[in-house]
């Protein structure tokens, strides 16, 4: 449910509620120390397992950065841009439970991070919930034809600017597009809790080998967990927006509200410096 307020999202959504209701490494610092200059009788030759050796080991030869930022989105409204909207006790109880319905539905079937995100909604505490890259989600993520593919245009602009002599790499936004993750190509729990998201950062480092770049990238996937108006998710998305927006915490006791999520996913970066022929 990144509650992509992108195309597609209320169909995505849509499903998720039948579904649920039937039921690098960031860039490496460069580790500061200064080099004997030789001078004085103190002054030794660095060995491999030397401080200055290690030190000299640890600063990446190459660095890579790029973010495609968070807008603000219909998904993140809340009771305090809708002062004049009423919370009905009887509405509030009975969308609450469709809610939990639907929380329940997903963790049968299996989608643990969609039911996970669905209860920290209903939660109201708007805090992050962040998906690391051991994390199941994160590895769904990763074997995604959605993420595979922004992976591999990622890579080959990191690598055309390397081989052209640039070793502070700077990705424009235009190509770290936010991710869809659709089905086929996805895993359900991916469509299910994110489809749409809003947001996609990348950070990486490494070394430059005679022959070969070596190194890691790591992507954060942004997203927004909330409610737009246009969500209808089968009937059930009208019912969180109303919890959202008319009964919205922290105005109502036991509202909800929408907070950012994210997956981290990190993959290895390794090419030849040269093309081969």
């Amino acid at each position: 449910m990144g509650r992509p307020t992108g195309p597609g999202r209320g169909r995505g959504r849509r499903a998720m509620a039948a579904a649920a209701v039937a039921a690098a490494v960031s860039a490496v610092a460069a580790c500061s120390g200064t080099a004997s200059d030789g001078s004085g009788p103190a002054s030794h030759p660095a060995s491999a397992s030397s401080p200055q050796a290690k030190n000299s080991a640890a600063r990446p030869d190459f660095t890579v950065a790029g973010r495609f930022p968070v807008f603000r989105a219909p998904g993140q409204d809340t009771h305090a841009q809708y002062p004049s909207s009423r919370c009905n006790p009887a509405t509030f109880q009975r969308n609450r439970a469709v809610g939990r319905a639907a929380v329940a539905g997903f963790a049968f079937t299996g989608a643990d991070a969609s039911a996970r995100l669905l209860a920290h909604f209903l939660e109201g505490t708007g805090t992050p919930v962040n998906f690391g890259p051991d994390t199941a989600i994160a590895r769904q993520a990763k074997a995604s034809s959605a993420f595979r593919a922004m992976n591999r245009s990622v890579q080959a602009e990191v690598l055309r600017q390397l081989r052209s002599g640039r070793t502070r790499v700077q990705l424009d936004r235009t190509l770290l597009q936010p991710i869809r993750f659709g089905v086929p190509g996805s895993a359900r729990d991916l469509y299910l809790g994110f489809r749409g998201t809003q947001g996609l950062e990348v950070r990486g480092a490494g070394h430059l080998a005679k022959h070969r770049f070596t190194g890691r990238l790591r992507y954060v996937i942004h997203d927004v967990y909330g409610f737009p108006p246009s969500d209808q998710l089968l009937g059930t998305g009208p019912a969180m927006r109303y919890l959202q927006v008319n009964c919205g915490a922290p105005e109502h006791a036991g509202g909800a509200h929408w907070f950012p999520d994210s997956i981290v996913v990190t993959v290895p970066f390794r090419h030849q410096r040269q093309p081969k022929g």
